[in-house]
């Protein structure tokens, strides 16, 4: 590797890391927070304090079903205490009344509410409403629902409802849906008392379809990605710009670095990686990984480690560079397959996302291997160094975390996979040489 180009891939990563914080503020100040519901929570109580009716929210649920023609109809079910239930109860008057000064006194996410009707259900309130274009359809007979969706600088859309429910047309399947949100097969939910939950963020989408086979549900991803193009691409530069740059410039450093390593053997490292691997299976043990596509990737990589380490210390002449691509390669996108293909879901694509970062890991074995080599390494260094970005695609601008938090966790990710890659590219490295101490024996053997 030619020193200038480190040189040149270092300034590229101070410039992005000035760049970051001018890209990251934003243009306009921040509007107020919004409740997405209105007379779910403490909105409703003040406007009933106001006129003249204290009442106190006992519990509260706020559903919304999008149907064919992308109309929402909006349902709160508000159980109130028994004085002003019966107060409503006597006079439904009161109740519209309380319930439209609500809607117009105070910061509520919908504006465009159209057939409110109020009425109670013994101490429960029922408020019903329509909202309409919540959805348009997109390709393979998916309903996308975009209505709370903004590409501006909007307020927090905080839950003021215990549970805020929305399902698509009857009969549908949820397809994709935020990471923080809780989903089931029909429907999204947030809750007031899910910190991860207990908001709205304005990069939501929601979409539907008739199933959820792989070919519907990348029919929606095709739908969003129409949709939101250009903010998926800025979304995909910021997240994964900086890790990229970080990743390619550790690699560089590693091939740099990689004749000084001497002739430390697979004894040495054969172990290690595979103390590695058990180290990585104590942590999934201690989060208690066991469920999720996700946690099936980890699994896997901490088996490989083990596998490949001790493999490498007992018979390192059985892994030439074709068994070591194979070897790395071939379980992680089976067992991604199988897990999108089995685990579906409104994400299923988290596969993707956990064989881009797992994969950057053991695929530093063949690296290794084919440097001391003197072989191709272009193959083996693109898709190491192009994981952040495969990592990023399944989850930009569709998440609620923020391109900027997904950025530094990748950055950290980055910088343990370096610390790790390292090791296991030394593995390679001197697998690499036994082979061709191997060579040089026979040669000579040949020759006397």
């Amino acid at each position: 590797m030619r020193p200038r180009t480190l040189v040149l891939a270092t300034v590229a990563l101070l410039v992005a890391l000035a760049a970051l914080p001018i890209g990251s503020v934003p243009a306009e100040a921040r509007p107020p927070p919004e409740a997405v519901c209105g007379v779910c929570g403490e909105t409703f109580e003040k406007a009933g304090d106001d006129a003249g009716v204290p009442l106190t929210v006992e519990s509260s649920t706020l559903r919304v079903r999008v149907g064919d023609d992308g109309v929402g109809t909006w349902t709160a079910r508000v159980e109130l205490d028994d004085e002003s239930a019966a107060t409503f109860r006597e006079n439904p008057e009161r109740l519209d009344s309380v319930v439209r000064q609500t809607f117009d006194d105070y910061r509520v996410f919908t504006d465009d509410r159209r057939r409110l009707e109020t009425r109670m259900d013994g101490d429960t309130a029922v408020v019903t409403f329509e909202v309409p274009e919540m959805a348009y359809r997109g390709y393979g007979d998916v309903l996308v629902v975009d209505y709370f969706h903004d590409d501006g600088v909007r307020g927090t859309v905080y839950v003021d409802a215990d549970r805020f429910v929305v399902t698509g047309p009857e009969g549908s399947s949820l397809l994709t849906a935020p990471t923080e949100v809780q989903t089931t097969e029909t429907a999204a939910v947030w809750s007031a008392d899910d910190e991860a939950a207990s908001s709205v963020g304005s990069q939501t989408y929601l979409t539907f379809g008739p199933d959820a086979g792989l070919a519907t549900t990348a029919a929606a991803y095709a739908s969003l990605a129409a949709d939101s193009g250009p903010g998926i691409l800025t979304n995909l530069a910021w997240v994964a710009f900086v890790p990229t740059l970080v990743l390619t410039i550790g690699v560089l450093l590693i091939r740099h670095f990689d004749r000084r390593f001497g002739g430390r053997g697979v004894r040495r490292f054969g172990p290690a990686v595979a103390g590695l691997g058990v180290m990585w299976g104590l942590c999934l043990l201690v989060v208690r990984a066991f469920s999720g596509s996700v946690a099936a990737m980890a699994w896997l990589l901490a088996l490989q480690l083990v596998a490949l380490g001790v493999v490498s210390a007992v018979r390192p002449g059985a892994l030439g560079f074709r068994r070591l691509v194979a070897a790395t390669v071939v379980p992680q996108v089976a067992l991604a397959v199988t897990t999108t293909v089995a685990m579906p879901g409104p994400n299923p694509w988290f596969s993707l996302s956990a064989l881009a970062l797992e994969a950057a890991v053991v695929l530093f074995l063949p690296l290794g291997y084919a440097a001391r080599r003197d072989g191709n390494t272009r193959l083996l260094s693109l898709a190491i160094v192009a994981a952040p970005v495969v990592f990023a695609l399944p989850l930009v601008p569709f998440g609620g975390y923020g391109v900027l938090f997904v950025g530094l966790l990748l950055v950290v990710w980055v910088l343990v996979t370096l610390a790790t890659g390292s090791l296991v590219y030394r593995l390679g490295w001197a697998l690499g040489g036994e082979v061709a101490r191997g060579q040089t024996d026979d040669s000579t053997r040949a020759t006397a």
